[in-house]
């Protein structure tokens, strides 16, 4: 272990963090809300412990694979407990656990809230909570790579570690400059995000918060009723749009402009599934719910939340807990399934079950033609046999952290719809479930030792698993 080189990459990222609360800061000021002071603690108590650790530990950065996990979970640790602090300073979570939930799901992209009321916090913290959403949504590890200069044997298994999803690819061949692909293309989304809701109706500090959460696919709002606070269909088809836009793979964007050809979007196999995956769901939905609530209430609600859910924003426009069982049930499953790879979107991703589907057929045609060469296919790829079978440990290792967490919360006396539908959209990074946890709810109701669980599986979703419970191992750190 390189740990000379882990405290200095640790020590960036703290003052990175640092500078970041200048930007709730000044809405802070802006405002003149109480939260200010909370901030320029925050900023103090976070920047001179990253001063002192880049001053002692100089040098080179040279990472190995185990030193990048070090660093990555390490930064997904050290980044909520950090963003926790103006939570906790300024009083509006003066419990530390509540404070580490709230922002744990800011970084995680998760959306759930440990707040009972979310208006009353001043403008600082509320904007505080969605720039976590933003910078979550790309992850600490690509701002880190983005801003400081690194040794090119550390970059990429830090790159690796970060974005642990079905094939982790660059765009181009140097490293620093895929990374900068990354954030153009995240920026340009954002722009274009903010711009269109200002166009809509906005204010510039509500376009900003909600642009943040719909493109990081985070789900955080400065209203209670979230997106259903705003009467606006132009808000509402904005931010549909966009949500589902930062479902997409980035890679197709890149191509898409390299090409100059848009029907490379279209043409790809997994965003043609997730397309048809939300098209069915909300004509299951909108029909389920036209009896009781008329056609136009239940196509204006329907699909909004289908893309919502899938993409694991969690913006809401009414309580769908409200809704019938099958509507709640195809929310429920697409908990599930999340959105693309190399999206904002948390859960299991689109490809992954994809790959697992083709699989279990290709299984059952081998069991008939034992001497058949039947590979596994996704489009025109071939999917090479190691990462069908990192497919299927990652679904079961999923399954099983869903299975013993909700045992867990039926243990602390929830019931088992809110068990299940908090542990699903935390795992999952959604945001709000069904139940207590439901859109008209939050997570305070939960006991402590809930929410520290809650909080462990927001953060193994957000890293997809491996990179968390890899370095738990005992062989990981035996030399």
């Amino acid at each position: 272990m390189h740990w000379k080189s882990i405290k200095r990459a640790l020590g960036s990222i703290l003052i990175l963090l640092a500078v970041s609360m200048l930007f709730p800061l000044f809405w802070a000021v802006y405002y003149g809300t109480s939260d200010a002071a909370a901030f320029a603690w925050s900023m103090l108590l976070t920047g001179i412990p990253g001063l002192v650790l880049i001053q002692r530990n100089k040098g080179p950065l040279e990472l190995g694979s185990r030193d990048a996990f070090v660093v990555v979970t390490g930064s997904w640790v050290i980044g909520p407990i950090v963003g926790a602090l103006p939570f906790i300073i300024s009083g509006v979570l003066p419990n530390p656990v509540d404070a580490l939930f709230e922002a744990m799901s800011g970084f995680t992209t998760t959306g759930a809230t440990a707040m009972s009321q979310v208006e009353v916090p001043a403008a600082g913290v509320l904007f505080w909570r969605s720039f976590l959403n933003w910078m979550g949504g790309m992850g600490i590890i690509l701002s880190f790579l983005a801003i400081v200069p690194m040794a090119s044997n550390g970059s990429d298994p830090l790159f690796r570690a970060e974005l642990p999803g079905i094939e982790v690819s660059r765009f181009t061949p140097r490293l620093r400059q895929s990374v900068m692909v990354l954030w153009r293309i995240y920026a340009a989304i954002t722009l274009l995000g903010t711009i269109s809701l200002l166009l809509a109706g906005m204010s510039l500090y509500e376009a900003l918060i909600h642009t943040f959460s719909t493109v990081a696919t985070g789900g955080f709002s400065n209203r209670a009723l979230s997106i259903g606070a705003f009467q606006s269909p132009w808000i509402r088809i904005v931010i549909f749009f966009f949500m589902f836009a930062a479902g997409i793979n980035f890679g197709l964007y890149y191509k898409a402009v390299q090409t100059r050809n848009v029907s490379a979007v279209f043409r790809d196999p997994e965003f043609r599934t997730y397309a048809g995956i939300i098209l069915a769901a909300s004509t299951i939905i909108v029909l389920n719910l036209a009896g009781t609530y008329g056609f136009l209430e239940a196509v204006r609600h329907g699909p909004f939340q289908v893309v919502s859910v899938i993409t694991t924003t969690g913006y809401t426009t009414v309580d769908f807990d409200k809704w019938p069982d099958l509507s709640r049930g195809v929310l429920l499953f697409l908990m599930f399934f999340g959105a693309c790879s190399g999206s904002t979107a948390g859960s299991m991703k689109i490809a992954r079950l994809m790959v697992a589907a083709k699989a279990a057929v290709t299984e059952l045609g081998r069991m008939v033609h034992s001497r058949a060469v039947l590979p596994v296919r996704l489009g025109d790829r071939v999917i090479p046999e190691s990462t069908v079978r990192n497919t299927f440990v990652f679904i079961a290792i999923y399954l099983t952290c869903v299975a013993a967490g909700t045992l867990y919360m039926l243990w602390l006396g929830l019931d088992i719809v809110s068990a299940l539908s908090a542990v699903a959209t935390t795992l999952g990074n959604v945001g709000p479930g069904l139940g207590i946890v439901g859109p008209a709810g939050s997570y305070a109701p939960i006991p402590a030792s809930g929410k520290m669980v809650l909080t462990f599986l927001m953060l193994v979703g957000r890293l997809e698993i491996f990179t968390v419970f890899v370095t738990l191992t005992p062989t990981f750190w035996r030399r």
